[in-house]
C-alpha cells in the first residue's frame, strides 16, 4: 500500500509523540503532566509545518485529552468559546462583502488616480503602496494580493509594460512584502496576531493585549514601508520612462461615471464603525465610554455590523446574505486560530513546568552573552524559520525558547522583553522570502503574479533590515514603548 503524503507525515509525527512521550524525564521543572503535553505539543507543531492546519488541529487536541494532558470537556470549549474565533468569523464575512462589492478597488483606484501622481512615478509608487495598507486594514493578505496584482496589470497594460519589465517587478514586489506584512503588523481582525498575542500573554506578560501590540506594530510597519519604498527606488530601479503615458484623468473620469455601489458604501460604512469602535475603546482618556466598549469586547461591535449587514438592503437585496457569504470563510484558519488560542493559554501554566524547563535549560546560556546579541540572535532565528514555515509556528519557537530564559536573567528589563516578544510577531509576519514562507506568495510567485527568479536576494535584505531595525532602533527603547504593560 502507498502512504499519501498526509499519511506519512501523521506516523512521524506519532513517533515523535512517542520518543517525548517514553523518552523525556519529567526533570529540571518539567512537570509529568508537562512531558504529556509536549507529546501532543511538539508533533503537532511539526504537522502544522507539514500538512497545515484544519486536520491536524483536531488529532492534536483530541491526541492530548487521551493522553489526560488536559481535561476534555475545557479543551474544546475553549477552542471553539475563543472570543477571537467570535471575532474572525464575523470579521471575514464584512471582509468578503466589502471584496465583492467593489468597494475595495474603488478606493485603490482613486488613490493612484490624484492629480499630483501625473507624471511622477515616484509618487505613484507611494500611494500605490500606502492604498495597499489602508486596503490591509480592512481584508486579508491574499484578497489584498489578488487585487493589486489585477490593477497593476491593467495600469501596466495601458502603458506598455509587460509582466518581465522591472516597473511591474518592482511594484509585485511591494505587493508581496506589504501585503503580508500588515497582516503582522494590523491588529483588526487579524487571526495571526490575536492567537500571538495570546502566546506571550501566556509566558507571564498578563496585562498585554492586541491593543498593547499595536504599538510596536506601527511602529514596525512605518519602517519596513520606508525601507521597501527605498529599495525600488535605489536598488531596484525600474525603468519609468513609459509612466509618461499612464493616464490618470481617465482613471478619474471612470470613477465619476461608476461611484462607488450602495451596497459598497454600506459595508464599507460598517467596516469604519467596528474600526471606530475599536479605537475609542483603546482611548483611556475617554472614561466612561472607553468602558463601555470595552466591555462589550472584540466580538461585540463587529457580530452587530455583521447582523445590521444582513438585515439592509441595497438595490433590493441584503447587503449580505448570511448563507452565501459563510460558505467562502476559510474554515481551516478559524479551526487553526482556535487550537492555537488553547495551547496559547495551556502551555504557560505551572502544572506543567514548560516555561521553568525552557528558563532552567537556556538561560545559563542567553546569560553568558550581552542582552543586546541575544535579542539579534533571537530575531534572526525568527527570520528565518518564518521563511521557511509557518509564521505561528515560528513565534511559539522562537518565543517559548528565548523569552522565560531572558526572564529568568538578571539586567534585563521585562518592558524591552516584551518588546522583544512584539517584534518577534512583526519579524514572522515578514515572511516573503521563499515560496513557502506562506500562503500569500503562492499567489503572488506564480503566472498572475511575478516570476520568483531574481526576487531573493531584495526580500532577504529587507528581512535582514529589519531585524537590524528591531535590535538597534526599537527593542533600545522597550521600557519607554512597553513599560505600562509589564
Amino acid at each position: 500500500m502507498t502512504l499519501t503524503k498526509d499519511q506519512k507525515h501523521l506516523i512521524i509525527s506519532a513517533l515523535l509523540g512517542a520518543v517525548i512521550f517514553l523518552l523525556v524525564p519529567a526533570s529540571n521543572g518539567l512537570t509529568d503532566q508537562g512531558v504529556r503535553l509536549l507529546a501532543v505539543f511538539i508533533p503537532t507543531i511539526y504537522l502544522w509545518m507539514t500538512v497545515g492546519g484544519g486536520w491536524a488541529c483536531w488529532m492534536s487536541v483530541t491526541a492530548g485529552v487521551l493522553l489526560s494532558a488536559y481535561e476534555g470537556v475545557a479543551t474544546f470549549t475553549g477552542i471553539w468559546g475563543s472570543i477571537f474565533v467570535a471575532v474572525l468569523i464575523p470579521f471575514f464575512m464584512i471582509a468578503t462583502v466589502l471584496d465583492e462589492s467593489g468597494a475595495l478597488e474603488w478606493i485603490v483606484k482613486w488613490m493612484i488616480s490624484r492629480k499630483f501622481v501625473h507624471g511622477r512615478p515616484t509618487l505613484f509608487t507611494i500611494m500605490f503602496t500606502l492604498a495597499m495598507i489602508l486596503v490591509s486594514i480592512f481584508t486579508v493578505p491574499i484578497v489584498v494580493t489578488v487585487l493589486f496584482f489585477k490593477i497593476l496589470n491593467q495600469i501596466c497594460r495601458s502603458i506598455g509594460y509587460t509582466r518581465e519589465d522591472g516597473f511591474y517587478r518592482a511594484h509585485g514586489m511591494l505587493i508581496a512584502w506589504l501585503a503580508q506584512t500588515c497582516d503582522g503588523c494590523l491588529i483588526w481582525g487579524r487571526a495571526y496576531i490575536l492567537s500571538m498575542v495570546t502566546i506571550i500573554i501566556g509566558l507571564g506578560f498578563d496585562k498585554f493585549s492586541p491593543t498593547g501590540y499595536m504599538k510596536i506594530g506601527l511602529i514596525y510597519l512605518a519602517l519596513i514601508t520606508v525601507a521597501a519604498l527605498l529599495i525600488v527606488k535605489f536598488w531596484i530601479r525600474p525603468d519609468t520612462s513609459k509612466f509618461a503615458n499612464f493616464d490618470d484623468g481617465a482613471i478619474r473620469r471612470d470613477l465619476k461615471e461608476h461611484p462607488m455601489s450602495k451596497r459598497a458604501k454600506i459595508a464599507l460604512g460598517g467596516m469604519m464603525v467596528v474600526l471606530v469602535m475599536y479605537i475609542l475603546g483603546a482611548i483611556p482618556a475617554l472614561g466612561g465610554v472607553a468602558t463601555y466598549i470595552t466591555g462589550l469586547s472584540v466580538a461585540g461591535p463587529v457580530m452587530l455590523v455583521c447582523a445590521f449587514l444582513c438585515v439592509v438592503t441595497a438595490d433590493g437585496k441584503p447587503v449580505m446574505n448570511l448563507a452565501e457569504t459563510a460558505a467562502k470563510i476559510s474554515w481551516p484558519t478559524i479551526i487553526f486560530m482556535g487550537t492555537i488560542m488553547y495551547y496559547a493559554g495551556t502551555v504557560g501554566k505551572a502544572e506543567y513546568g514548560i516555561t521553568a524547563w525552557m528558563q532552567n535549560l537556556l538561560a545559563p546560556y542567553v546569560g553568558s552573552i550581552p542582552a543586546g546579541v541575544a535579542f539579534f540572535i533571537g530575531l534572526a532565528i525568527a527570520s528565518v524559520v518564518t521563511n521557511l514555515a509557518s509564521n505561528s509556528v515560528a513565534v511559539i519557537v522562537t518565543c517559548t525558547s528565548f523569552v522565560p530564559a531572558f526572564l529568568s536573567v538578571a539586567g534585563i528589563s521585562h518592558a524591552k522583553i516584551l518588546t522583544f516578544a512584539s517584534c518577534i510577531i512583526a519579524v514572522c509576519g515578514t515572511a516573503f522570502c521563499t515560496y513557502s514562507a506562506c500562503a500569500t506568495m503562492g499567489v503572488v510567485y506564480c503566472k498572475e503574479g511575478i516570476d520568483y527568479k531574481g526576487t531573493p536576494k531584495y526580500s532577504i535584505a529587507l528581512c535582514l533590515i529589519m531585524v537590524i531595525l528591531c535590535g538597534a532602533l526599537i527593542i533600545p527603547f522597550g521600557d519607554v514603548l512597553m513599560g505600562a504593560l509589564v
